[in-house]
């Protein structure tokens, strides 16, 4: 009988190991936490307003709740909202906003963020006329200690 007792005892402690081995965070438990954006890139490159949004975004801060709520902090101002999460697909919808900025997650561990959103942005053609054209957005972010 104590046989089977120290049987079932070690079949347990093996379980345990691997219910806790095979715990793997999702992306809606590692976004949450505040993120600093350390680089951008555009592309094209060279538009007229690039430096302007590359300098606007990299001196972002970025909340994310486990509630789903978002804080984007800015210089001048913050941005408040929700997102959404699916698979990779990241969705941000700024209070006041008609559309939803939805980006592909690129890359999410427990410290770094990277994720690619299209925009539209004033830019002026070869003869100086202005226009709207799509940019791609790609922001990297480093997770800040709490």
């Amino acid at each position: 009988m104590k046989n089977i007792y120290n049987f079932l005892i070690l079949v347990s402690i093996v379980a345990a190991i691997f219910m806790l081995a095979s715990c793997k965070k999702t992306n809606e438990d590692l976004i949450v936490g505040t993120w600093r954006c350390t680089s951008v890139t555009c592309n094209p490159s060279d538009f007229s307003e690039a430096e302007r949004f590359s300098a606007l975004y990299t001196s972002a801060k970025f909340l994310f709740t486990a509630e789903k709520y978002v804080a984007i902090a800015f210089p001048s101002e913050t941005s408040y909202g929700y997102y959404t999460i699916d698979g990779d697909q990241l969705g941000i919808a700024i209070w006041g906003n008609e559309n939803p900025v939805i980006a592909q997650i690129n890359h999410l561990d427990s410290r770094n963020l990277t994720f690619t959103f299209t925009d539209e942005a004033y830019d002026e053609d070869e003869n100086g006329e202005g226009r709207h054209i799509n940019v791609d957005y790609t922001l990297s972010l480093e997770k800040l200690k709490e």
